[in-house]
C-alpha cells in the first residue's frame, strides 16, 4: 500500500485539524491567555487591551476555519485535497512565525515548529513519498 493511502497519515491530518479547532477556540474565548501562551506580555493601556481583545479572536477564527476545513476533508475522505489543505497550514504557520518574530525574537519557533510536520504530512498525503 502506498504511503499516501495510509490510514495513519490520514488520521494524523484529522488530528491536526482537531488541534487547530481547539487552539483557535482558546483564542476566541480567552484572548489574553493566548497572549501569555505565546510568551508575550498583555498590554496594560486600555486602548491596547481593547485592540488585543479584538485581534486575537480574529486569529482564533482563522485557526478554527482552517481546522474545520481539514476535519471536513478528512471526514469525507479525499486524500489529495486533505494533503493540499494540510499544506495550507504551512503557509499559515510561516506567516504567524514571521509576525511573532517581529514582536519578539525566538517566539517564531512556536509557529515554525509546525512547518516540517505539516509539510511532511501534506507531501505524504499528496503521494510525494510513494
Amino acid at each position: 500500500m502506498p504511503l499516501s493511502e495510509s490510514p495513519y497519515l490520514n488520521d494524523a491530518a484529522g488530528i491536526l485539524g482537531h488541534l487547530l479547532i481547539l487552539g483557535g477556540s482558546g483564542a476566541i474565548f480567552s484572548p489574553r491567555s493566548v497572549i501569555g501562551a505565546f510568551g508575550l506580555e498583555a498590554p496594560t493601556a486600555p486602548d491596547s487591551q481593547r485592540l488585543a481583545d479584538l485581534l486575537i479572536p480574529l486569529y482564533g477564527f482563522r485557526e478554527v476555519s482552517l481546522g474545520l476545513s481539514m476535519v471536513s476533508v478528512w471526514h469525507f475522505g479525499n486524500t489529495k485535497t486533505l494533503g493540499l489543505t494540510t499544506l495550507a497550514v504551512v503557509v499559515t504557520a510561516l506567516g504567524d512565525g514571521w509576525i511573532a518574530r517581529k514582536q519578539r525574537k525566538g517566539m517564531e519557533w512556536v509557529h515554525w515548529g509546525l512547518v516540517p510536520i505539516a509539510t511532511g504530512l501534506g507531501a505524504g498525503l499528496l503521494g510525494c513519498f510513494d
